[in-house]
């Protein structure tokens, strides 16, 4: 059963700038909370999204932030106002509780009825396993692909394109039924300067994940990133809800959707067809960028030739962007430059060459080419949804003044746009093209939307994008105060270590973003400046415990060591000592992190138990001690032990670094919690003042913090809970990040 989400602001009930009141919180994210709201003048329900993240930032950047929340609702209303299959924008202010802090908000439709994905894929939906035939299909999604179009006519990609994003208005795929493209917030603008080609951070759906996204080397990402995910999502409805690309492991999907032999075509799916629209989705779907239609308008418009559509209107764009043809010498794979929305003070900031988009996308050290854009997402599916498909856009509505009407929530990028919801389009200023102060054409202003309907003529002052202060995969992580430790009285035993809670202040710093994988550390190794991970698990016998014993666990657990195991290269380093993780971190120009600062940087100031927020630990959030723990330790005779969750999780033992999306923290670090304990810097010492009952810990023992696939309590998850852990141990359950001092 699924926790309520905590009102922590106590708006409930509140009346907003004297028309909305608030009704219920729907959902909430690393910098946001949505509420359902009802308009009092208008008598209607809306969706109020707000900012919270805006006092978490320095004092200097709030205003900046604040703009460009505001920028982001005046784009997302400019392209509303062009397509009313996409979810409009319908106010913008700002509320200041009591206590003085400011937070911005973006008021939205509210609309009833289900996602695409949910009507595919779940159990109870009439939609469910029904095959569509092409016109089918076809007339379904034809009003999305035109909205879709609009956005890339406006030089907007969205780059997370899956059934996730596509809002059903209604229960059933009937005839006639109309979709709304949702998830805005991690959308970006295309400047229309040539002769570059920029990356930053992404979050995107593995399952509909262009190649791109996986590998820079085939190219940028862009408008035709859409085309790609959408060619998956309607080959999906034609098979009624059967994924194209199945299964959730990143590797594999990373690797089937680069396959150049093994195109996903219609008929290479079994679905029958016409020469003209096997080649048409041929194209859509191509490996280079340079071989794929370079928007939606193009794609579309071929498919409706060929598939003979009667009565077809082509699409035609507004002139201000993208044509309904490529016009000659003026490609936009040569000019676009995707550029973050997610507010740099806030996040993994960094331009990337191997990232594209919100939320993590390059790791740290040498990789293989299929892990430069590991997920965080996806948000999310991602990004937007978690990893694994799952559906945050339609759950269980409150109470509506509407009685009788059945309601489900909608709000365009509640939440993958939560962590990006201070963004706005931040558009790279190139030489000769224009200074910091020239507008970007076809943008709103950014306060257009407030107290009428925005002008699509206005043009917001856009300013270049910072350089980033972090190497490649790393989150810039701004210092502050907070509370470390825990004054919990419910788990004294197991957090003996973590008390009391006491104020501490972390300077700036940057952090990676995913754990070290094994793949990277053996690439330091082979070229002997890491000495070679141990392939045994070891740590010191106690003092209680029997030789035999401790033997048998060692030897049953050495087999979940990393290094050297095919297909873990993408799993966490793990089975390596202190001082091996500390010189990894060392050879590329890093360090370990030191103790407050992993704690702030899985935490934050907020008081949030969990790196999520405050929600119970399951399996979309880490990878912990689920069934298939309790089956292995049966059947490695290890004691018996109660899972933290009580599904399969589908890891024995460690998971692909950024497995989990749904459980990164507020500036997208991956797995800070779950998949494996993560060394620290620092001596283990107990905190001042700590209960007088605490235990002296091991001499020379040093910090581990976060959990592993193994834990089965959810104290575990708490970013506060620390361990002593001899130096010289290797254990299958403890691996490692680094942090690096921002420039």
């Amino acid at each position: 059963m699924t926790a309520p989400i905590t009102d922590p602001y106590k708006l409930v009930g509140a009346r907003i700038a004297d028309k909305y009141t608030i009704e219920a919180v729907i959902d909430r994210g690393g910098y946001g909370l949505v509420y359902r709201a009802f308009h009092e003048i208008l008598g209607v329900p809306v969706a109020l999204k707000f900012y919270t993240g805006l006092s978490q930032a320095p004092p200097d950047k709030q205003q900046e932030l604040h703009d460009r929340f505001a920028q982001e609702g005046g784009l997302l209303s400019s392209l509303s106002t062009r397509s009313a299959s996409i979810v409009q924008a319908r106010d913008i202010g700002t509320l200041v509780t009591e206590d003085g802090i400011k937070m911005p908000y973006l008021v939205l439709e509210w609309l009833e009825g289900e996602s695409l994905e949910r009507l595919l894929h779940n159990k109870e939906s009439p939609a469910r396993g029904r095959k569509h035939s092409w016109m089918e299909a076809f007339y379904l999604l034809d009003g999305v692909a035109r909205a879709l179009a609009v956005a890339h006519a406006a030089n907007v990609a969205h780059r997370d394109i899956k059934p996730g994003n596509f809002f059903v208005l209604g229960n059933d795929l009937s005839s006639g039924v109309m979709l709304k493209l949702l998830d805005f917030g991690i959308a970006k603008v295309m400047p229309a300067d040539k002769g570059v080609t920029q990356g930053a951070l992404s979050e995107f759906t593995p399952m509909y994940g262009a190649p791109e996204q996986f590998d820079r080397q085939h190219g940028a990402t862009g408008p035709w990133t859409d085309v790609f995910g959408f060619a998956l999502v309607m080959l999906e409805v034609l098979r009624g809800g059967q994924r194209v690309f199945g299964g959730k492991e990143f590797m594999a999907l990373a690797i089937a959707c680069q396959d150049p032999n093994n195109r996903p075509t219609p008929r290479a799916l079994g679905i029958e067809t016409s020469d003209a629209v096997e080649a048409v989705f041929a194209k859509a779907l191509a490996v280079k960028v340079a071989d794929r239609y370079e928007h939606m308008a193009a794609f579309w418009n071929a498919l409706g030739v060929a598939l003979e559509v009667r009565d077809f209107l082509p699409v035609v764009a507004d002139g201000r962007g993208v044509g309904v043809e490529a016009r000659a010498g003026a490609s936009l794979r040569g000019r676009v430059a995707d550029v973050s929305l997610r507010a740099p003070a806030l996040a993994a900031a960094g331009v990337s060459a191997s990232g594209s988009g919100l939320g993590g996308s390059s790791g740290s050290g040498s990789r293989s080419s299929a892990l430069r854009d590991l997920p965080p997402s996806t948000s999310g599916s991602g990004p937007a949804t978690g990893g694994d498909g799952a559906d945050i856009f339609t759950r269980s509505s409150p109470p509506s003044r509407a009685k009788g009407r059945r309601t489900g929530l909608v709000v365009g990028g509640v939440v993958a746009g939560l962590v990006a919801v201070a963004a706005v389009v931040v558009v790279m200023m190139l030489p000769g093209r224009g200074g910091p102060g020239e507008p970007a054409a076809g943008l709103p202003a950014a306060g257009a939307m407030v107290g009428g309907t925005p002008s699509p003529a206005a043009t917001p002052v856009v300013t270049a994008e910072p350089v980033s202060r972090c190497p490649e995969g790393m989150a810039f992580i701004a210092g502050g105060k907070f509370f470390m430790g825990s004054d919990s009285v419910d788990s004294a035993a197991l957090m003996r270590f973590s008390r009391p809670a006491h104020q501490q202040t972390v300077g700036d710093f940057c952090m990676d973003l995913r754990e070290v994988t094994a793949g990277e550390y053996a690439v330091c190794s082979d070229k002997g400046e890491c000495k070679r991970a141990f392939r045994d698990a070891f740590w010191p016998m106690g003092k209680s415990e029997k030789k035999k014993a401790w033997e048998e666990s060692r030897a049953a657990y050495s087999v979940l060591c990393n290094d050297g195991q095919p297909g873990r290269e993408s799993h966490p380093a793990n089975c390596v000592t202190w001082e091996q993780a500390d010189e990894y971190c060392r050879n590329h120009g890093k360090r370990l992190p030191r103790e407050a600062e992993w704690e702030f940087a899985a935490r934050g100031s907020d008081g949030r138990r969990f790196p999520w927020g405050d929600d119970p630990p399951g399996p979309r959030q880490l990878n912990g001690c689920g069934k298939e723990c309790v089956a292995w330790r049966a059947t490695a005779k290890l004691p018996e032990q109660k899972p933290l969750y009580e599904v399969d999780d589908g890891h024995l033992g460690t998971a692909p670094v950024g497995s989990f999306p749904a459980g990164k923290t507020q500036a997208g670090l991956l797995d800070m919690v779950g998949n494996v304990f993560e060394w620290t810097a620092d001596d283990f010492k107990v905190y001042p003042d700590a209960p007088a009952d605490t235990m002296t810990p091991p001499e020379g023992a040093k910090v581990m913090r976060g959990g592993a696939f193994n834990s089965t309590v959810a104290d575990h998850a708490e970013p506060a809970l620390r361990f002593p852990q001899d130096a010289t141990a290797h254990i299958h359950a403890v691996g490692f990040r680094c942090a690096a001092e921002p420039k």
